[in-house]
């Protein structure tokens, strides 16, 4: 299925994983970005557009939950982020002290922790702004489209059916998982109430049992390995 869900195992295990290994010189950066596209819900035109000052409070303080401005927000629909997750929160840690270490959009100033308030969250691979492209009256957030695809290209994901939208789908399904109402999803991701109800229905992982019976089958097929290899060692 093109645009399926993530499972959790493929958004840790090789999303993550992949882009921001321990010798990605941009690891900080490539985390912080699935993380808010796969566990907060940001579009491509909001990770482009997003400034310091959303997520950082003047005292040098992350914001546990913030408002999308309508500028760029989905639909021209401002809408509150909740940012508390724990590795979300460990990610913006990582990548504001990355970009301090490195005096990237830095200030000589004591607020925003020596950041440039007003400077985009994210820098692409040249440590620039996000290139946009014009199309009519819209703009195409072209460069950030550019990088997550790579992304899930070099997790391997893509060949299965993920693309940028199995991540706002992977958040839509994480948050209705962890006891979320649909109202409460709504208003998070800006989705009407029938495109979460077929995002939901998305959720093999939950709603199979299709995919359970094949994971127990996996699970069985390598009990009787490990088995064998004991008693192998008392066969000649």
């Amino acid at each position: 299925m093109e645009g399926r869900p993530l499972s959790n195992s493929e958004l840790w295990d090789q999303l993550v994983s992949r882009n921001c290994g321990r010798n990605t010189e941009l690891r900080h950066r490539n985390k912080l970005l699935i993380l808010l596209a796969a566990v907060a819900g940001l579009r491509e035109i909001e990770l482009t557009f997003v400034t310091n000052r959303l997520f950082i409070s003047p005292e040098g303080e992350l914001n546990e939950i913030v408002v999308l401005p309508e500028q760029i927000a989905r639909d021209g629909f401002e809408r509150p982020v909740v940012l508390s997750h724990p590795e979300l929160m460990k990610a913006f840690e990582a990548y504001f002290s990355w970009l301090i270490k490195n005096k990237i959009n830095c200030y000589p100033h004591k607020h925003y922790k020596g950041l440039d308030p007003n400077a985009p969250l994210f820098v692409d691979d040249s440590l620039k702004a996000f290139n946009t492209q014009s199309r009519g009256n819209s703009i195409s957030p072209h460069s950030m489209n550019k990088l997550l695809d790579s992304f899930i290209k070099k997790a391997n994901l893509w060949e299965n059916g993920v693309r940028r939208i199995s991540l706002i789908r992977t958040c839509v399904i994480e948050m209705y998982r962890s006891g979320a109402s649909t109202t409460d999803i709504m208003m998070i991701t800006g989705f009407s109430e029938e495109s979460i109800k077929h995002i939901l229905t998305m959720d093999y992982v939950q709603l199979s049992p299709i995919y359970d019976w094949f994971e127990q089958r996996a699970e069985r097929k390598l009990k009787r390995l490990e088995s064998f290899k004991k008693r192998r060692r008392f066969m000649l």
